[in-house]
């Protein structure tokens, strides 16, 4: 039985860039391994021995020194994407692994850079993390023009689709946790709508100041040691990591037309609810 695919879209390229190195190839490497890959936080992000503390109850103290980190940081060929030295001094690094994994999910499909260009293609990202933009509003006699556009959240999505000439939607949604799946679903909808022929999908974190540490510390949702243990007795908390992931998505049947191979088809499930006792606890009846 042939099953109805009118509405479905298909991935058709991904980039990624995540802890234990960069591309597809290393994060499946990761997974099929079990590696652990959080290591102690260097001080070129904060200095821990001036944050940390076993007693997470003391004010502005944090109660883990590790997390999983990207191998190479902030390593960025500014002059491949047409950015000048100095605007690329004042880019959130967040905004710089967008424009990476976005690059790499297009060459991972085969789509040349000067094909899409113009094309009606959207871009969703799912965005949180403001670590960049704490550590930037301190130094006010160093701000610049460039600081607008490379600390604004809404540019996240804003800078793929100018510097790949994108013309469909455009838009960086902050979800929490749950940011990148809401941006897909979006992306989703805007493919089956027709306001998008194609749509760039990503999701970003970068971890640069130790406040979002302080604050989960207080509310005892961190991990000492850094590691999650879903499911466990020896659950903790849970542990921070960094990362990008980019998927390149297409209609189904379109996708179809040009290929002959078996395709995965993609749904994004999504569930907001208030019955939760605390509002940072998932409903348990939606993650069953």
């Amino acid at each position: 039985m042939e099953i109805e695919t009118a509405d479905e879209a298909a991935i058709v390229g991904i980039g990624c860039n995540f802890p234990g190195g960069d591309g597809i190839d290393n994060f499946w490497k990761v997974l099929v391994e079990g590696k652990n890959c959080t290591v102690e936080i260097p001080p070129e992000r904060f200095d821990t021995k001036e944050w940390y503390d076993a007693d997470g109850n003391k004010p502005g103290k944090i109660c883990t020194t590790r997390a999983a980190l990207l191998d190479e940081f902030n390593s960025f060929d500014n002059h491949l994407f047409g950015i000048n030295n100095m605007e690329a001094e004042r880019m959130d690094p967040q905004q710089k692994l967008l424009l990476e994994c976005t690059y790499e999910a297009l060459e991972d499909a085969g789509v040349p850079v000067e094909s899409i260009s113009g094309s009606k293609t959207g871009v969703f990202v799912g965005l949180m993390n403001r670590d960049y933009e704490i550590i930037t509003s301190r130094a006010v006699n160093e701000i610049n023009h460039y600081d607008g556009t490379g600390t604004a959240m809404s540019i996240a999505a804003n800078r793929v689709s100018f510097t790949f000439n994108l013309t469909g939607p455009s838009l960086t949604v902050d979800t929490a946790c749950s940011s990148f799946l809401f941006a897909l679903h979006y992306a989703l909808r805007a493919i089956k709508s027709g306001d998008c022929e194609a749509a760039i999908c990503g999701g970003v974190n970068c971890i640069i100041h130790p406040r979002t540490f302080v604050s989960l510390t207080k509310a005892k949702m961190i991990s000492p040691d850094g590691i999650s243990k879903p499911f466990s007795k020896r659950a903790d908390g849970y542990g921070r990591g960094e990362g990008c992931g980019v998927v390149f998505l297409k209609p189904l049947k379109k996708v179809r037309l040009l290929v002959k191979q078996p395709e995965k088809r993609l749904v994004a499930c999504l569930n907001f609810v208030s019955s939760a006792l605390i509002m940072t606890i998932p409903e348990k009846f939606f993650q069953s």
